[in-house]
């Protein structure tokens, strides 16, 4: 996993690249990973253009994430959802927590765009 910081209109965001799989396997080195990003931003971007399959593991991993950076009064945005990595997230309705963009960009745009007065 991928992880770069950028800053939009005074706001730092954190960028983190997927991998290929998301499961039971390496689920938990997500969520270790994750509190790592969050001492740096609770503005957070999971880029899921690389990424080809999720578990329930996996999913519950990303959710937690979310409600870490919730806590924290910030957010994650997800981006570059394939079709079967989208059907997870629709069929267990976790696709109504979570504000899906088609590419890291527009979302990392979007956390400077909620901000403006």
């Amino acid at each position: 996993m991928a992880f770069r910081l950028e800053t939009q209109n005074g706001i730092t965001i954190g960028i983190a690249e997927l991998d290929e799989r998301l499961d039971a396997e390496n689920s938990k080195a997500l969520q270790k990973a994750c509190g790592d990003w969050q001492q740096q931003t609770p503005f957070l971007v999971f880029d899921c253009t690389k990424l080809d399959f999720i578990d329930s593991s996996g999913l519950g991993a990303i959710v937690s994430c979310l409600r870490r950076s919730l806590e924290k009064n910030g957010d994650l945005k997800l981006a570059g959802l394939n079709a079967k990595v989208s059907m997870v997230f629709e069929l267990t309705k976790a696709k109504k927590l979570f504000s899906i963009f088609s590419n890291a960009s527009d979302a990392a745009a979007s956390f400077a765009a909620s901000r403006q007065p």
